[in-house]
């Protein structure tokens, strides 16, 4: 291949890799909230209030021991992580007196509570209690 050539094809290589890199940041900014179903989310507000609210706020945002669940500084906090690791740290962290004791139903339950509090419609299924289902979900809305 001839120098004119190669010199040629490197703006085309540019702008592939630049279209190449412009997609994946789109589509890492429309990641889909994952399911859940409006029982489950009735069942994670029960639950949030029995085990959470003491500490984070009736509201999931006006707690005066722990952070907001809810809110701009809760999608600050989580943005480029996913609905996987949130969920895993419910199941390893939550409530800290006590991490990993609600179970996986109560903890996927709160989840789908939470993301319906953040305005995220529900759906037929519900969210799963395995946080590797939820790999690449966007954890807020």
């Amino acid at each position: 291949m001839s120098v004119s050539v190669r010199v040629a094809t490197l703006p085309i290589l540019a702008a592939a890799l630049v279209t190449g890199l412009a997609s994946v940041g789109h589509a890492q900014a429309t990641r889909q909230t994952p399911g859940f179903s409006e029982d489950q989310a009735k069942r994670g507000a029960e639950s949030y209030q029995a085990n959470c609210a003491l500490c984070h706020g009736p509201r999931l945002d006006d707690g005066e021991f722990a952070p907001a669940l809810k809110g701009p500084a809760h999608a600050a906090y989580w943005r480029g992580k996913t609905a996987e690791d949130m969920l895993n740290y419910m199941n390893t962290a939550m409530p800290p007196s006590e991490p990993g004791g609600l179970g996986a139903q109560a903890y996927a339950d709160i989840m789908a509570f939470m993301l319906q509090a953040a305005g995220a419609p529900p759906a037929d299924k519900p969210l799963p209690t395995d946080p590797a289902a939820l790999r690449g979900a966007a954890p807020t809305r």
